[in-house]
């Protein structure tokens, strides 16, 4: 670790945190994180049966689309009101989710396990991929572009090409989700090794909930490994900054890089590019003029913005008709209730209603979105299938050491109150998206929400807390050692545990006990 400035009020006896030599070497931590990813992101590969990930056959059509060149939203023949959107997909894959795809509506017994594997799910999976193709629907990944997709995408092409069936070829899409989510995330914690802010990022990256998304076909896979990057670079040339020296060259391409990618991943974390606007010019390691003026990185960040939100209405420009179609995903009956320009007027008419319908979302489900957010892995029987409890109590006690042993920051007021702004207004950009496309209009309450959605601004509020949070634990070397010991212990024993979870109710006894 480098030296710091010692923080105020911390006592003579006590070195400040980030001059204290962890358990481990920076180096070796994110080896531990890319071999513990890798591991349990195989072992969720391989234990959540195939096509049960949140509509994960949705996204594997997405994906196949994009392998197949479809980068731009099809739209497909309709003779109704409504549009339409998919393309084609393989039909041994379709009929595969069809029959088998997602956790049964009941089980026989309360206590039965959800999934019974059987011989013609067996004979199903081993299908060919390669074969005919079907037109499948899936307007609701329809809306995303190829880039959270290309993992998926170059397994789907490298399955056809060695003639894989179902089951194979789904396993690798899969595999190659989880070595990207890994390779990326490991970039975003490495650009923090200078500050014990690291041990922060570790718990982030290896929330089981992130781990679960990266080892199912899914947007979120990339998307979430993009945004932990980036937003690690921006507190560590902000926030946790001690130090004048500009950030490296490479940090400042996967920084510009990332904030270019975000509205690609999805259209409403375009919000978090903002957040370049918090980094100095100064930490550009580019050459000023001959007067001191930072003109050249005023320039690299005005045209970064630029093709940022170039990118954004660009997008959205092609996907704007989907918003349309997503009243298909509550079925034949409720469809016509899903208007998103009835809700838009709605939302613009009478913010007061609004304003009710968020407070009505938040006091009644934000206990929900809690619990989801540490270790929710899929769907079960109307229900989303989330961790054990003392699991998410192991990694919300390794975070909290983490945090409260960690750096004091550097920020001003000003920063912080940046920092916040773009959180909140990303946080209401997420309801505002589906109160819009998939609530009902008039709707009293935000539905389709979920605490996973929020996995990628937990690294943003922890780095926003920073500064604002004073009390801190300063301790001896040897304390905080055993701190950085505790944290290698819990972080993975939730994981452990999540999975334990998963497998008790996929595989032995159910969600329910019996009456």
């Amino acid at each position: 670790m480098v030296a710091a400035a010692r923080a105020p009020g911390l006592p003579p006896d006590l070195p400040p945190e980030d001059v204290v030599r962890s358990v481990l070497r920076p180096r070796t931590v994110v080896a531990l994180f890319a071999g513990l990813s890798v591991l349990f992101g195989a072992v969720f590969a391989l234990m959540v049966p195939v096509a049960w990930g949140p509509d994960e056959g949705a996204h594997f059509h997405r994906a196949f689309q994009v392998a197949a060149g479809g980068l731009a939203p099809e739209r497909l023949p309709d003779d109704g009101p409504y549009p339409v959107y998919g393309g084609e997909a393989p039909a041994s894959a379709t009929r595969f989710i069809g029959g088998f795809g997602g956790p049964p509506g009941s089980t026989e017994h309360r206590s039965d396990p959800l999934f019974v594997p059987s011989e013609a799910r067996r004979q199903a999976l081993a299908e060919p991929l390669n074969g005919e193709t079907v037109t499948a629907w899936f307007p609701n990944t329809a809306a995303y572009s190829p880039v959270p997709y290309l993992p998926a995408a170059l397994g789907a092409r490298l399955a056809a090409a060695a003639d894989l069936g179902v089951g194979a070829a789904w396993t690798l899409m899969r595999m190659l989700q989880v070595l990207s989510y890994t390779a990326v995330a490991a970039v975003g914690l490495w650009s923090l090794r200078r500050t014990r802010f690291f041990w922060v990022g570790f718990c982030v990256a290896l929330l089981p909930t992130a781990l679960y998304q990266s080892a199912v076909i899914f947007a979120d896979s990339v998307t979430n490994a993009v945004v932990f990057t980036f937003t690690a670079l921006v507190l560590r040339a902000t926030v946790l900054d001690r130090s004048p020296e500009p950030v490296s060259r490479a940090e400042l391409a996967v920084l510009l890089v990332g904030a270019t990618a975000l509205p690609l991943m999805k259209p409403t974390y375009v919000i978090l590019s903002l957040l370049l606007l918090a980094v100095p010019l100064r930490k550009y390691p580019l050459p000023r003029l001959a007067g001191g003026g930072p003109v050249p990185a005023a320039l690299l960040l005005g045209g970064c913005l630029v093709l940022t939100f170039g990118a954004f209405a660009w997008w959205m420009s092609l996907a704007s008709g989907t918003a349309e179609a997503m009243g298909l995903l509550r079925g034949a009956a409720e469809r016509h209730t899903v208007r998103p320009g009835d809700q838009l007027a709605f939302v613009l008419g009478e913010p007061s209603a609004v304003l009710g319908v968020a407070a009505r979302t938040i006091l009644t489900l934000d206990w929900v979105y809690a619990a989801s957010f540490v270790s929710q892995m899929g769907y079960g029987l109307g229900e989303n299938v989330n961790g054990p409890f003392i699991g998410a109590v192991c990694w919300l006690v390794a975070a909290g050491a983490a945090f409260f042993h960690g750096p004091r920051g550097v920020a001003s007021r000003r920063l912080t109150a940046w920092f916040a702004g773009v959180l909140l207004l990303n946080v209401a950009a997420i309801f505002g998206t589906l109160y819009l496309s998939f609530a009902p209009v008039e709707s009293g309450i935000v539905n389709g929400v979920q605490g996973r959605y929020f996995v990628p601004l937990a690294l943003l509020l922890l780095g926003t807390l920073v500064p604002l949070v004073r009390a801190r634990f300063p301790a001896a070397p040897a304390a905080l050692r055993r701190v950085d010991t505790m944290i290698l212990v819990l972080v993975p024993l939730s994981a452990v545990l999540a999975v334990a979870g998963y497998a008790t109710v996929m595989h032995v006894t159910g969600h329910y006990p019996l009456p």
